[in-house]
């Protein structure tokens, strides 16, 4: 492995608090400085990534989380894998947004073994 590695588990809904806009914001600050960034979106947390949201009085979620996961193709990366079981209980698998990997807890095992940090936030 080449550079640092951040891992950020996210558990909560998009709408529910601050904790996605704090992941986003986490996310921008280590992409500036060089670090790899890898997003598991777990529980209710599967939907920050749902396609075709629509929101009244909040910032689209899904459409802000889409952008930094498609410009992770470039150095530094960032990935982003839902949980199988978790999309598959709310009825989103077949909607996430382009780049997001469904996988499941093997995923989240290797990520947390080999980043140099790992964040729950939820």
């Amino acid at each position: 492995m080449t550079g640092k590695q951040l891992t950020i588990v996210s558990i909560n809904s998009p709408y529910r608090d601050e904790s996605v806009f704090t992941m986003i914001r986490l996310a921008h600050a280590a992409k500036e400085k060089g670090v790899t960034v890898n997003f598991f979106n777990y529980l209710d947390a599967t939907i920050i990534a749902h396609k075709d949201q629509a929101p009244k009085e909040f910032p689209n979620v899904e459409t802000i989380f889409g952008n930094i996961v498609k410009k992770g193709i470039k150095n530094p990366k960032a990935d982003a894998i839902a949980c199988i079981k978790c999309t598959d209980a709310r009825g989103v698998t077949k909607y996430q947004t382009e780049g997001v990997i469904i996988g499941g807890l093997f995923d989240l095992a290797e990520w947390t073994a080999e980043a140099d940090k790992t964040i729950l936030l939820g």
